[in-house]
């Protein structure tokens, strides 16, 4: 039988979450609340639509939109229309006959065939398993913009022939490009150093077309690169597509930046593996790239090889050569509106996006493929407020999205990263799907990540940090998420955090980071009679099994009295899986949690140092 939702809305969060709205207790239910449009998601012919699902959901099955009072169609039609992450998502419930999981929710929607510079009204209603509709939402108003002015790279004299560099081709273009006008990447592809793009411009690299990174260091000039904070020691090169300011770190240093299209960003970082592709779960080619470390880089790596040899050659050690002076995909810091969609991600150096200390942020339907290249997280906001990920994919070389915010005694001076909303994504091959830390230090605060589905991550959500990088993670919501086959654990908190290529370039925390009020509330784990570890392209092997690791595990530091805080997993639904640990968790609530087909050889529960910790409705099964 199907796990069935219910109503499992933090109260701390409710107000936050789902207006009330009086008068509508009927049969029909609540409406959707918080109709928006994301960040610069409207163009002069299509407006993306996002909503928060009404306070009582269990019975919601899809959502029908409306158009200047008309139905346009419904989020679910939509979704297999223009959300890559859809088709996963189906061929994931499709898998197996009888499938427990938990059903997601589609709460976006893709309205295209618009005319320019006109004005819309939209509303969205709530429909129900017996086919009724609930009232409308509060419509939102918005206006198409008019035709962009299009400024194509190749008027410049960029050439698409995947050899000449294209740099300053490409930048003369966007110095050149109007205020509104949009930077033309046409089919072809199309070889560039650094780029740095300027407020109130959209970079579209149209469908075919390749932006391809130089695999030349001197391409990415370290002395117009960036530090990580201000209190970081070594200067990063920059990115193949920048946005950074020297003067001005803090958002609104740039404003209005789009990049879009359906054409491929490539890093140009690694060797492919041996299998240099896979057809993954729908039948698509995957990339697959070498699994690089700082000992292997030199015969692994295209341009993280030459940007680190750039590196050691000048002095840096080997250490603090390989974790800074590799270029990311994206570094995008200081943006007051940023719209990310449609893009594919390939192939970076070292991390994939990264937005730091930037404001109403929206990434919408991406394509990041970086397995397993070292380091490749999929997106990574630093420091940033109000952003958003949704209908996107995600193959990465580790976190699939990640929130970090400072280290150590420093970040106590630095803003949270704080607001997050991530909904209706596939997170695939990676190393957590939500991820909270390594850094820490300024706190990563008021979370909400729903209707995610995993399959083959190593972790579901993922909490890590250490005594050296201070503050923490809090307010996080983390609900009605699908689970399969993931590689280590479902959903770990822990403080026993290390990276092999830390470079400790900040004085440490006085006060160890730790955890605190945060919810996992109705998600499902499985772990199929066909699971095996996924192989690393390049990597050592790995001999696992299930029982190797465990469904939830909560880890403070005891050595150091640091205990994570209010901690409530409820309505958890495991299916063969192994058990439960928690040690170092104050006021935590572990309820209504079923296990079946328990795959474990010893008791499900292993809790120690867990003070005042309630225990409600578990279904313990007798270990094998």
């Amino acid at each position: 039988m199907s796990y069935t939702r219910r109503l499992l809305v933090p109260g701390a969060l409710l107000g936050a979450l789902c207006l009330a709205l009086p008068g509508l207790a009927n049969a029909a239910g609540a409406a959707p609340t918080g109709l928006r449009v994301p960040a610069l998601a409207v163009d002069d012919h299509s407006a993306v639509l996002v909503w928060q699902k009404p306070a009582d959901y269990a019975t919601v099955v899809d959502y029908r939109v409306f158009l200047n009072g008309k139905a346009i169609g419904t989020a679910r039609d939509n979704a297999a229309r223009f959300s890559p992450a859809a088709p996963y998502v189906k061929a994931f419930y499709g898998a197996y006959k009888g499938d427990r999981q938990v059903k997601i929710d589609q709460h976006s929607f893709t309205a295209d065939g618009l005319k320019p510079d006109t004005e819309y009204s939209f509303s969205v209603r709530a429909l129900h398993a017996d086919g009724s509709l609930s009232a409308p939402s509060k419509p939102v108003k918005l206006r198409t913009t008019p035709p962009s002015p299009r400024c194509d790279i190749t008027a410049h004299g960029a050439v698409g022939d995947g050899k000449t560099l294209n740099t300053s081709a490409i930048q003369d273009t966007i110095t050149a490009c109007p205020a509104g006008g949009t930077v033309f990447v046409p089919k072809g592809v199309f070889k560039s150093g650094a780029l740095f793009l300027k407020s109130n411009l959209t970079l579209e690299v149209s469908e075919g077309a390749t932006l391809l990174g130089s695999e030349r260091a001197e391409d990415y000039p370290v002395s117009m690169g960036y530090t990580l904070y201000t209190y970081s020691t070594t200067q990063r090169p920059p990115s193949l597509i920048n946005a950074l300011d020297r003067s001005r770190r803090t958002a609104g240093a740039f404003r209005n930046i789009r990049i879009v299209g359906k054409g491929t960003i490539d890093g140009n970082g690694w060797k492919r593996a041996p299998q240099a592709s896979l057809k993954d779960e729908v039948g698509a080619e995957i990339p697959q790239y070498v699994f690089g470390t700082n000992s292997t880089y030199k015969n692994l790596g295209i341009l993280a090889a030459t940007q680190v040899n750039q590196a050691v050659a000048e002095g840096l050690p080997l250490g603090a050569a390989y974790s800074q002076r590799r270029s990311s995909l994206m570094t995008l810091r200081g943006v007051h509106n940023l719209y990310v969609a449609g893009i594919n991600i390939v192939n970076p150096a070292f991390h994939g996006i990264m937005v730091l200390e930037s404001e109403q942020v929206a990434v919408n339907g991406v394509q990041i493929k970086t397995w397993d290249a070292n380091n490749a997280d999929g997106i990574e906001f630093g420091n940033s407020e109000h952003v958003m990920v949704f209908n996107s994919f995600f193959d990465t070389g580790d976190d699939c999205v990640n929130f970090a915010a400072g280290t150590g005694e420093e970040a106590a001076k630095q803003e949270p990263q704080r607001d997050a909303w991530i909904f209706n994504n596939y997170m695939r091959r990676g190393h957590g799907t939500v991820v909270i830390g390594s850094h820490t230090g300024a706190w990563i605060e008021d979370i909400l990540a729903e209707d995610n589905v995993a399959h083959l991550t190593w972790i579901g959500l993922r909490a890590k940090s250490n005594n050296l990088n201070g503050g923490g993670g809090r307010h996080i919501v983390y609900r009605d998420n699908a689970h399969r086959d993931l590689q280590r654990e479902g959903f770990i908190f822990t403080l026993e955090y290390s990276d092999v290529n830390l470079l400790l370039d900040y004085v440490p925390a006085k006060q160890s980071a730790r955890f605190q009020d945060i919810k996992v509330l109705h998600n499902s784990l499985e772990f199929t009679p066909d699971w095996q570890p996924t192989p690393i392209p390049q990597g050592p092997k790995r001999e696992m099994t299930v029982v190797d690791f465990k469904a939830v595990e909560v880890q403070g530091d005891i050595k150091s009295q640091a205990f994570h805080e209010r901690i409530t997993i409820d309505d958890l639904l495991l299916i063969n899986t192994s058990s439960i640990k928690i040690d170092g968790l104050k006021e935590g609530v572990l309820r209504n949690i079923r296990f079946e087909d328990y795959a474990g050889k010893a008791d499900p529960l292993s809790i120690k140092n867990a003070p005042d910790i309630k225990l409600e409705n578990i279904q313990i099964p007798a270990p094998k």
